[in-house]
């Protein structure tokens, strides 16, 4: 009879370690514990910078625990748009607004205020929320909206 070691491996060990969290992580997630995080939440742009250039942001987006604990489990959609207050300037994303899928919790989204004659005061709001088409948040739970906000200054 062969002798058969009962004791799993660490690579066993491992794994479970990682489906354990996994479990975790989306038990935190429906009982409400998760939040959008922002890379950079707020900006100012130059009226004399935009008058010679672009300017671009790339604001890093994570759904996270309140705890800071990334959920990587999440490979679904959240919606985002952009919107302005300046009629001489129209800010842009990529990718283009509308519902966008994150990869393991997290997406990239790069604004640009386009080289215009900004007026100063005004501002280019970015703002993730929930996807549209989960009328009630992800995994059922209304996640809060996140917004990064570039304002113009003299």
């Amino acid at each position: 009879m062969k002798d058969m070691n009962l004791m799993p491996s660490a690579l066993e060990n491992e794994n479970l370690d990682t489906i354990t969290n996994q479990f975790g992580l989306i038990q935190k997630a429906m009982s409400g514990d998760m939040q959008f995080k922002l890379s950079q939440t707020t900006a100012n742009a130059s009226a004399a910078a935009l008058a010679a250039a672009d300017v671009v942001y790339k604001i890093g987006v994570r759904l996270e625990s309140a705890a800071g604990e990334l959920h990587d489990w999440y490979n679904g959609k959240v919606l985002i748009a952009i919107a302005d207050d300046d009629s001489t300037g129209a800010a842009a994303i990529v990718p283009a607004a509308g519902e966008v899928a994150m990869v393991k919790g997290e997406l990239e989204v790069t604004v640009t205020l386009p080289k215009a004659v900004w007026t100063p005061a005004k501002a280019a709001t970015l703002t993730i929320s929930d996807p549209a088409t989960a009328s009630t948040g992800i995994l059922g739970v209304a996640v809060a909206d996140a917004t990064f906000v570039a304002t113009i200054v003299a």
